[in-house]
């Protein structure tokens, strides 16, 4: 059985269309925290570090975190709590949408119950 994310379990429900989750998904990927600002934060990679492998990255198709550990500043495990907690502060979809006037908190609240009860 193929799992349905909550946008499309949303559409699929008729609450939004496919054009609100696309406008929201976009919107949550701009306010996206970059990881190496939540690293510096972190107090795991210096502002000189970032640079670093900023610059190196746009010789290479490699993402922020590969060139980090190549480049010996982080390690595999630290790259996977660093996105642990990019994710963590990235906004919800349905909290997107209710900013966007596509929801009531109310209908986000009941249609959060509802796909967390079938999945």
């Amino acid at each position: 059985m193929e799992k349905v994310r909550f946008g499309q379990y949303l559409i699929n429900s008729g609450v939004v269309n496919e054009e609100d989750i696309l406008n929201a998904l976009n919107l949550q990927l701009q306010r996206n925290t970059p990881i190496g600002l939540v690293a510096v934060e972190h107090n795991m990679l210096t502002v000189k570090q970032v640079f670093n492998i900023l610059n190196a990255q746009n010789n290479s198709q490699k993402m922020f975190g590969e060139i980090a550990v190549e480049l010996g500043y982080l390690s595999l495990k630290e790259v996977h709590e660093l996105t642990a907690i990019q994710k963590s502060k990235r906004p919800y979809l349905g909290v997107i949408l209710m900013e966007m006037g596509k929801i009531s908190k109310e209908t986000l609240e009941t249609m959060l119950d509802e796909f967390h009860g079938q999945n």
